[in-house]
């Protein structure tokens, strides 16, 4: 992987680290307002989510964890 792309897949990473965060604040905010439990569930959900597709991206990208297989890795980051 050349450096261009390494800071590509870098930027991508950090830009959804931040979208994670404005989502914590946004469920900080949902509780102060005390909106519906329902909707405040479904940020959670939409955060557990953007979460674990993270991860997943992180590790198939990490080439100390190519053995594992992609399939097994989604499997680690699977919400019971």
């Amino acid at each position: 992987m050349g450096n261009k792309e390494q800071l590509s897949k870098k930027k991508d990473v950090v830009d959804r680290i931040a979208r994670i965060e404005g989502q914590l604040r946004g469920i900080r905010s949902m509780i102060e307002e005390e909106r519906a439990c329902v909707d405040v569930i479904t940020q959670i959900s939409a955060i557990r989510q953007s979460i674990s597709s993270l991860g997943v991206e992180l590790l198939k990208d990490d080439d100390r964890c190519k053995h594992l297989g992609e399939a097994y890795i989604k499997a680690l980051f699977k919400f019971n």
